[in-house]
Order: structure tokens, then C-alpha cells, then sequence
């Protein structure tokens, strides 16, 4: 009898769903604060061969983001170069080292997940990303107390994922799956999206570093015959963010070590053509 009411206590302490805006809002809380060094190995394996990048971020906020990559191995002196990120837009040094490319991020863009510092940018995103429904970026009206209770909306629910308790952020499936989003239910961090593409990224085996920025040691990203694991190196906070920092803007593209060269091994190509 004791184990069938611990059962029904539990179960309806899980099936509690609290305001979307509050779960957005406690998720945004959890990407730190400030300007952090980011440095991670992606690897893509290929029968027997395992190619690997080394990828230098430098992270002011879900808009302004630095990347440097270092080819390693079989791509140590080949792979090399830096790319901008500046809110859309993707900028980097051609080969050739003589001018700017500018080209728009599409729906496969997903770092800013991990650093939306409020729950209105987050739930901006999440529409974007075509998880959520346009209505979901206002707040619900405020309930009467002798109305009808709180229902969650239909985009809303309880999952798992990984083997924890997760709040899943989609319409519910229809005859294809969904584009969703889970978070986890205890660290309110990103534990898988499944984008619209069906293109699967998941992260785990997360940490807290300085200034309160959880982050995820492991992640993978699966797409299409292909997957890419990334593997965190080393997080450090730099603190914040100063006035007019160059090294965010593209007047900063201008040595030689700049200029792109990215891997032409086929996972990984593929990889930095749609999620870099």
C-alpha cells in the first residue's frame, strides 16, 4: 500500500507542467553571463580513419561568437582559419586570404541554444527553429481564481531523453516527427533538438564552469548517413564583455592564419557547411 502511494505521489509530482515562460526563463538562467574561451575537438570517424578538428570559440553572447579552427592528425596544417558569428550572418576570410565573405545561418545554426541569456530570446529562437507556435512568445493572461485551471499548452510536454525526466518543447507528432527540443528536467539544460530537417543534436555529461554557464562535455550531431562528435575541452570566463572589442568584428579578419580552409573529408564538410 506504502509503494502505491509513493507511486501515484511521484507520478503526479512528474506530471506537474509549470509555465512555459518559467521553464525558458530557468534554461536562459543556465548560459552564464560574460564572454567565455570555449576550446573543443570535433571528430567525425570514418571506417577506420578518425579526423579531427580543434575548434577555439570565444563567446560574448548568443549574437557575437569567434571561431578558430586547427585542423589535427591527417588534417594538422590543412584545416585552419576563422569565422564570425554576427547574429545571421556567418563572415570569414576567403582562401585566398583577399576578402570578406558574408553568408546568412540557416535553420541548422543551433550554438545560440546554449547561450540565450533571456527567455524572451530563447522562445524567439525556438519559433524560429519552427518548435513552438508564434503565440508562444506571450506570456499567458493571468487565470481568475474561480475560473477553469491551468492547462499546458499543447506544445508542452513530459518525455525522457537519456533516461531523465525532460521537458519536451513541439507539436505533438502527426505523421512525420516533429521539430522538438528537450530540456532536462532538473538542470532545465538542452539535452536533444530535432530540428524540421530531421537533423539530431544531443548533449550530455553537463558541467558548471564560472559565472553560473552550464555546458555540456559531450555532444554529437547526427545528419542524414553522417554523425560528428564534439568533446569539450576547456571552458574559461573572461568576464565581461568590453566596449567596441575588435576580435568580435570583421576588420578583425586580416592575417593570413584567418583566411578558411575547411576540411574536405566528407562528414566533416558537410558538418561545417550546415552547423558552422
Amino acid at each position: 500500500m506504502i509503494l502505491i502511494l509513493l507511486t501515484l505521489v511521484t507520478s503526479a509530482a512528474h506530471a506537474y507542467i509549470p509555465e512555459y515562460s518559467l521553464i525558458t526563463s530557468h534554461a536562459a538562467d543556465q548560459h552564464g553571463k560574460g564572454t567565455y574561451l570555449i576550446e573543443q575537438e570535433v571528430t567525425y570517424r570514418k571506417n577506420a580513419d578518425a579526423f579531427s578538428v580543434k575548434e577555439t570559440w570565444l563567446v560574448a553572447n548568443e549574437n557575437k561568437m569567434r571561431l578558430t579552427l586547427e585542423g589535427r592528425g591527417a588534417l594538422k596544417n590543412i584545416v585552419q582559419g576563422t569565422i564570425l558569428f554576427d547574429g545571421g550572418q556567418r563572415l570569414n576570410l576567403d582562401s585566398s586570404g583577399r576578402g570578406v565573405r558574408s553568408q546568412r545561418l540557416g535553420e541548422d545554426w543551433l550554438e545560440p541554444l546554449f547561450f540565450m541569456r533571456s527567455s524572451k530570446s530563447l522562445r524567439a529562437r525556438l519559433v524560429a527553429l519552427k518548435v513552438a507556435p508564434p503565440e508562444s512568445l506571450h506570456d499567458r493572461a493571468t487565470l481568475s481564481t474561480d475560473g477553469p485551471s491551468y492547462q499546458p499548452p499543447s506544445f508542452l510536454r513530459l518525455s525522457r531523453v537519456g533516461g531523465a525526466i525532460a521537458w519536451a518543447i513541439g507539436m505533438p507528432a502527426t505523421s512525420t516527427l516533429q521539430p522538438t527540443l528537450w530540456l532536462e528536467q532538473d538542470q532545465f539544460v538542452l539535452r536533444k533538438f530535432r530540428g524540421a530537417n530531421q537533423n539530431v543534436l544531443k548533449a550530455d555529461n553537463y558541467a558548471k564552469f564560472e559565472d553560473g554557464l552550464w555546458f555540456p562535455r559531450q555532444r554529437s550531431y547526427t545528419f542524414g548517413s553522417y554523425t560528428v562528435d564534439v568533446v569539450t575541452l576547456q571552458v574559461r570566463s573572461l568576464g565581461k564583455q568590453k566596449p567596441g572589442d575588435a576580435r568580435f568584428e570583421s576588420r578583425s579578419l586580416s592575417s593570413a592564419h584567418d583566411a578558411l580552409k575547411e576540411p574536405e573529408v566528407d562528414g566533416l564538410k558537410e558538418f561545417y557547411a550546415r552547423f558552422r
